[in-house]
């Protein structure tokens, strides 16, 4: 009878954690129809951030070979100071002034969509309720032991 006693106490005391981290799951449409939107926005604002430091990029590097090669083009090769003077000439020329173009609009680009990916980002974590009120955080982190999801409330 003892024997009897110890093993059903042995598993009352075992299944009391199971039973104390069950969770009522239910499943509401609206939260990850909005998870979903957010997220694939905060992914376009990355695409967004990609393209437009391409831009950025390609912009500047139009502005150095644009400027090297009127420089190196008009310049006689005897005084240093010309060449100086034919490098600031060439920030007037078309060319360059279409790379300064394309400089600024990737540089503006890129942070308008930095912007755009953190709140989105931002707003695809948040857990809330039915009345709208923010009542939890998703997040992930990565660890010595693998991936873990962490929730917040």
């Amino acid at each position: 009878m003892m024997k009897h006693l110890i093993i059903l106490l042995c598993f009352v005391t075992l299944s009391l954690p199971v039973v104390s981290q069950t969770t009522s799951i239910t499943t509401d449409y609206n939260l990850s129809a909005e998870y979903n939107k957010y997220n694939n926005l905060r992914k376009a604002s990355l695409a967004g951030v990609a393209v437009f430091g391409a831009t950025w990029i390609a912009g500047s590097v139009i502005c150095v070979v644009e400027q090297n090669r009127y420089a190196d083009d008009s310049w006689d090769g005897n005084d240093i100071m010309e060449y100086a003077s034919l490098s600031n000439e060439a920030k007037e020329q078309k060319a360059y002034k279409r790379g300064q173009t394309m400089e600024l609009i990737g540089f503006f680009g890129a942070g308008l969509s930095a912007i755009a990916m953190y709140k989105f980002g931002k707003k695809a974590k948040q857990i809330k309720n039915g009345q709208g009120n923010v009542v939890a955080l998703l997040d992930m982190d990565l660890g010595p032991h693998g991936a873990s999801l962490i929730l917040t409330f």
